[in-house]
């Protein structure tokens, strides 16, 4: 019997989401990926402009014949509007910037995985990680659940931990978390691809 093509759109940002993009979701033997979704403008926050890696997310979706939309503000806001027509089965999502309504949630059959930098339920919102350096934490988690209403609440399918140092003195722990996410960011590949596996799993489907 042939393996399940899911038909499959990804909200991803940032390094992390083009990690995700390029090693996980990209050829995965059992995603049909026909949308990619991300941001092209960096946040107020952040000073604004254009984020660095659009580029990259472009030539890594021309290479894999996968369409890119680029989206911000309110055009992101209404994402509804962007996804593909027809039937949709997963919805895979990381750094994305606005909280999805049920409107969205949804249109996908098998269900929406969010890919969440912090331990859940404990870090859940946001700014996990630097919260968790401010509580003292040693390591910190970066989990894949399942996308619900209620914000980083569903069922967790795989978590990946990562020891980290204590908060030198004299540094901020905004400062360190910057420094710790950047480390996470190999991380999220084979997260995404163990909690694609245990949703296909869930889903009756076995190699």
């Amino acid at each position: 019997m042939s393996l399940p093509r899911l038909r499959t759109v990804a909200l991803v940002a940032r390094d992390p989401g083009l990690a995700l993009l390029r090693d996980a979701l990209i050829g995965h033997p059992n995603l049909d990926l026909c949308a990619v979704v991300t941001h092209g403008q960096r946040p107020k926050e952040e000073g604004g402009g254009q984020r660095a890696e659009v580029a990259l997310y472009e030539a890594a979706c021309k290479s894999a014949g996968v369409p890119l939309i680029v989206a911000d503000g309110a055009k992101a806001k209404a994402l509804e509007t962007l996804l593909p027509a027809g039937p949709l089965d997963l919805l895979v999502s990381l750094s994305w910037r606005y909280i999805l309504p049920a409107a969205v949630l949804t249109r996908f059959k098998d269900g929406c995985l969010n890919l969440h930098r912090g331990a859940l339920p404990a870090y859940a919102g946001a700014k996990p990680v630097q919260r968790a350096i401010e509580a003292g934490e040693r390591r910190v988690a970066i989990c894949c659940h399942e996308m619900v209403e209620e914000v980083d609440a569903g069922e967790i399918y795989a978590q990946v931990w990562m020891d980290i140092a204590p908060l030198k003195a004299g540094q901020t722990a905004a400062v360190y978390a910057e420094d710790v996410k950047l480390a996470l960011t190999p991380l999220y590949a084979p997260l995404g691809k163990a909690a694609i596996a245990a949703k296909l799993a869930t889903l009756g489907f076995v190699r």
